[in-house]
């Protein structure tokens, strides 16, 4: 199919592949801007719509009803309004809440590793006032005591991993 000129083309190309012919079978877009010509035909050509006097009637009723303040709804919107407030403060109140007790567990944290650190200083400085020789000299000489000779230890084999069996028979040899 060719075309005669260049409106023929656009006309296909951006129109429908059908044209609309006016009442003597021509094109009635020929030679004239399709956009504004078709669309005052389109409105020209529109049949005005009529309604029955009972359903505008029941149209107005149901305007009057949205148009009419409704308490009902104001008071549910209103409710969930202070709900959604109450729950935001709620929510913030944890939140502070969150915070002030982790600012006091990283203070007891470092609390705990301040004692820690003086109970290592203390216990070491407890074991360096331990003389073990002055412990020997008075539990042998003040308290009379002596060391184990070789024949008064006892062994025992202990094969069974549970620590209640192995108290009640101890067996006397090497």
């Amino acid at each position: 199919m060719a075309f005669q000129n260049t409106s023929e083309r656009y006309q296909y190309i951006y129109g429908s592949n059908a044209t609309r012919l006016d009442e003597t079978g021509r094109d009635a877009g020929k030679g004239a801007k399709r956009a504004g010509v078709t669309s005052a035909k389109k409105a020209a050509s529109r049949p005005e719509r009529t309604v029955d006097a009972e359903k505008e009637a029941v149209i107005l009723k149901n305007r009057q009803k949205l148009q009419a303040f409704d308490w009902k709804f104001t008071v549910v919107a209103a409710v969930a309004v202070l709900f959604c407030a109450a729950a935001s403060l709620f929510y913030i109140d944890g939140t502070v809440r969150l915070n002030e007790l982790s600012s006091q567990v990283s203070e007891l944290k470092s609390e705990k590793a301040e004692l820690m650190s003086k109970k290592a200083a203390l216990q070491t400085e407890i074991d360096k006032s331990i003389n073990l020789d002055e412990i020997r000299k008075f539990a042998k000489d003040d308290l009379h005591m002596i060391y184990p000779d070789p024949d008064h230890t006892i062994y025992y084999n202990d094969s069974a991993s549970d620590y209640f069996r192995q108290y009640e028979s101890v067996s006397a040899g090497k």
